[in-house]
C-alpha cells in the first residue's frame, strides 16, 4: 500500500474522504483477498482505537507524537487538533488535515503492524509473560492450557482466543499441557519451528540464536514445520507420537524417534542435564539459570562435548565440576565467568647424573 492509498485510508476512517477517494479504496479492496483481509484488518483496528482509555499527560503524550512524526508541538493546546475519533467539522485548513494524516498513519501502521501477524491476528490486546535467569512460572489460559515457562523464556498470548485458531509465541522453553479443541488448533510459533496440536503435552525448547530447537511430545502428537515453511497447511510437516522428538534447525526438521525423557523433562524439576552436548551450549544453559553470563572464549574448548547433570546445586559447585570434567580454569570477573583451557602441566626434567672421580 502506497503513501498515497493510505492518507486515503486515513480519511476514509475519519470519515472525511470524498465520493473519488471512496471509491479508489473500494477499487483498491476488490483487486484481491489479501487486499480485503488487510482493509478487514485495519478497519478492526480503527474500531478497537476508539475504546482505549485516553488517561495520561496529553503534553507529553503530544510532545512524542511531534517529535516521531516531525509536527512541531509548540506550546499548549495544538489548535484544530483532536482526539482520532472525535468529531471535527467538514472542512479544515489543510496544513491541520495533513498534520493528522501524519499522526494517524503512524498509529494505524503501529496497530496493524501487531494484528496483521499470524501471531496478532486474533486480538491486539495480548499477555505477555517473560521469566528471569533461574526463574520459572506456571500459567494457565483462557482456553484451559497450562504452560510451565522456563528460565530466561517469554510467552505472549491473545487475552482471549478466537475465530478458528489458539496461537502463542515462545522465545525459550515451555512446557505445554493443551486443552483439547478439534475446532481450534493450538500452535506453538518460535524463532525457528511452528508446532501444531489439537490438545496433547509437549515441551519445546526454542531460545534465539541458541542450539536447534527441540520439541518431544510426552502425550498425543504434534506437527512441526520450520519456521521458514512457505506454508502453514502442514504439508511436509514432522508428525510425531508420544515418546518422540523432533530438532529444527537450517530450515530442517529431523525426527528423533526416541525422546530423551530425562533431558527434556529435567528442566521442569529443576534440574539441568546435558548428554554429549557442546560446552558453548552447556554455559549458555547456565548462564540462564545463575545469574552469570559465563563465557567461553576458546573455540576448540567451546566446541568440546560434555555430559553432565546438575540438580539445584549451587554456581560454584557448577563451575567447579565443569571445570574438572574439562581440565579448565574459571575466572570470575563480578557476574561474569570465563572459562579457559587450563596450560598443560610442566614436566620437570630430571637433574643431569653427577659423578666424582
Amino acid at each position: 500500500m502506497d503513501e498515497r492509498l493510505w492518507q486515503v485510508l486515513v480519511r476514509h476512517f475519519s470519515g472525511v474522504a470524498t465520493p473519488a477517494e471512496e471509491e479508489e479504496l473500494r477499487a483498491w479492496g476488490e483487486a484481491g483477498p489479501a487486499n480485503a483481509a488487510e482493509l478487514r484488518a485495519l478497519r478492526a483496528v480503527w474500531d478497537a482505537s476508539g475504546g482505549l482509555p485516553a488517561r495520561g499527560r496529553a503534553g507529553a503524550a503530544w510532545s512524542r507524537v511531534a517529535g516521531r512524526t516531525g509536527i512541531a508541538a509548540g506550546d499548549g493546546a495544538i489548535p484544530g487538533v483532536h482526539p482520532i475519533h472525535a468529531r471535527r467539522p467538514a472542512a479544515k485548513p489543510f496544513a491541520w488535515r495533513a498534520a493528522v494524516l501524519r499522526i494517524a498513519a503512524v498509529l494505524v501502521v503501529g496497530f496493524a503492524a501487531a494484528l496483521l501477524t499470524p501471531f496478532g491476528r486474533d486480538h491486539v490486546l495480548r499477555h505477555t509473560v517473560a521469566t528471569g535467569k533461574g526463574e520459572q512460572k506456571t500459567l494457565r489460559l483462557a482456553d484451559g492450557t497450562t504452560v510451565r515457562l522456563g528460565v530466561s523464556s517469554r510467552l505472549s498470548w491473545p487475552r482471549r482466543f478466537g475465530g478458528s485458531a489458539r496461537d502463542v509465541r515462545l522465545n525459550g522453553a515451555a512446557y505445554f499441557d493443551v486443552a483439547h479443541d478439534a475446532r481450534r488448533p493450538f500452535t506453538v510459533y518460535t524463532p525457528d519451528a511452528v508446532t501444531r496440536v489439537l490438545g496433547t503435552r509437549f515441551t519445546v525448547r526454542d531460545y534465539a540464536g541458541s542450539e536447534p530447537a527441540r520439541i518431544a511430545v510426552t502425550e498425543g502428537r504434534v506437527a512441526v514445520l520450520p519456521a521458514s515453511a512457505p506454508t502453514r497447511d502442514l504439508a511436509g510437516a514432522a508428525i510425531l507420537v508420544r515418546g518422540q522428538a523432533a530438532e529444527v534447525a537450517s530450515g530442517r526438521a529431523a525426527v528423533v524417534r526416541t525422546a530423551d525423557e530425562q533431558r527434556d523433562l529435567a528442566w521442569t524439576r529443576g534440574t539441568i542435564t546435558f548428554t554429549n552436548a557442546p560446552v558453548r551450549d552447556v554455559a549458555a544453559e547456565v548462564s540462564r539459570w545463575y545469574d552469570v553470563d559465563l563465557q567461553v572464549p576458546d573455540p576448540a574448548l567451546a566446541a568440546r562435548h560434555l555430559t553432565i547433570t546438575f540438580d539445584h546445586e549451587p554456581l560454584e559447585t557448577v563451575l567447579q565440576e565443569m571445570a574438572a570434567a574439562l581440565n579448565a580454569r574459571v575466572e570470575r570477573r563480578g557476574l561474569t565467568v570465563v572459562l579457559t583451557a587450563a596450560p598443560p602441566a610442566r614436566t620437570e626434567r630430571p637433574a643431569a647424573p653427577t659423578y666424582t672421580l
